[in-house]
């Protein structure tokens, strides 16, 4: 450190609040220093850098989480702004926009997720194998009936192009992996096909209900349906719900194109240390109720003659509010 340097330390010294030093000894003694107007000493110059690196440090703490509360208040501004405009164009078009992603691999006889989801989102999601289903066909009518007939794929996993990223992937003429389903054929109205999984927010009441899952991609299990609770406590505990979770992927955005109520992007999210835009897949996720507990027949399905947009969440399951409470709390960032 030359003159000039020491000089500019002592003189920011001189300027700086010392409130942030905790230790009242220290803090009394930095204060007379500061008020000392005479050049210093060696060892006064030596507690002056030591007080320095103190009120740094401080600073550092303070602020720390900045980053993390501005993520998960762009999360939940983003989430709030995708739900609002998937309702709008519900309510002027009558149905939800199309070509959403399925998060599980479209594989059958198995009930893995996406190779490129985050942690966080195995930890929520689970697979449901439609080929064990009693039918598939009043599943696959009540998303082709609300709009949703076209479903986006991933049929097994290579990795992925250079320069192609994980929420692009879905897109058949992206990655040589994905395929759209047609569930319902748009010229004769006549059924097509279902994915062989598709991806869900798991129910343990759901036992003896078509093979729903019970547990997450991780293997996960919930007591009851606290895990589809979170998200709508209109789904009770005891009742089980075939809850669809749909990625809004950019594919599901261009389908508005020809809307007076287009959307224009599909958002993505990121939250450090928990979400990775960058390799993982990262779009919000829409929650679509597809069937409920038939009353009159126990262990089986009554299935909606149209879908019902619960919620949408982040892919790391946090939903608007969440999201807000983290923000206002200063706690985004650090894994639940």
């Amino acid at each position: 450190m030359n003159i000039n340097q020491i000089k500019a330390s002592i003189a920011k010294f001189r300027k700086a609040d010392l409130s942030v030093i905790k230790d009242e000894k220290l803090r009394a003694k930095g204060q007379k220093l500061q008020a000392k107007q005479k050049g210093f000493t060696l060892l006064e110059l030596l507690v002056v850098i030591a007080l320095l690196a103190v009120i740094a440090t401080g600073a550092l703490i303070a602020y720390e989480n900045v980053g993390d509360n501005a993520q998960a208040a762009a999360g939940a501004n983003s989430a709030a702004t995708i739900d609002r405009a998937i309702r709008t164009y519900k309510a002027v078009d009558g149905v939800y926009p199309n070509q959403w992603d399925n998060l599980a691999l479209d594989v059958s006889g198995g009930t893995s997720g996406v190779p490129f989801l985050p942690a966080a989102t195995l930890s929520f999601l689970g697979g449901w194998d439609t080929t064990g289903m009693t039918s598939a066909l009043p599943f696959a009518q009540a998303l082709a009936n609300s709009g949703i007939n076209e479903v986006q794929n991933i049929t097994s996993f290579d990795d992925l192009p250079d320069g192609l990223a994980p929420n692009r992937a879905h897109n058949e003429s992206t990655y040589t992996n994905a395929r759209e389903v047609e569930m319902i054929d748009d010229d004769d109205g006549d059924f097509g096909e279902v994915p062989n999984v598709i991806s869900v927010v798991p129910n343990k009441v759901c036992a003896d209900f078509d093979g729903y899952p019970q547990n997450t991609f991780d293997n996960t299990v919930f007591t009851s349906n606290e895990l589809q609770n979170r998200y709508a406590d209109l789904l009770e505990g005891d009742e089980c719900h075939a809850v669809v979770a749909l990625g809004f992927g950019g594919d599901a955005a261009a389908s508005t194109a020809l809307s007076n109520v287009a959307i224009a992007q599909s958002p993505t999210y990121a939250r450090q240390n928990v979400v990775d835009p960058n390799t993982e897949y990262s779009r919000f996720i829409g929650l679509f109720v597809v069937g409920v507990e038939d009353e009159d027949a126990p262990g089986e399905f009554e299935y909606l003659d149209s879908a019902r947009l619960l919620a949408v969440i982040a892919p790391d399951g946090e939903n608007i509010d969440s999201l807000n409470a983290l923000a206002a709390a200063g706690q985004a960032g650090d894994d639940d």
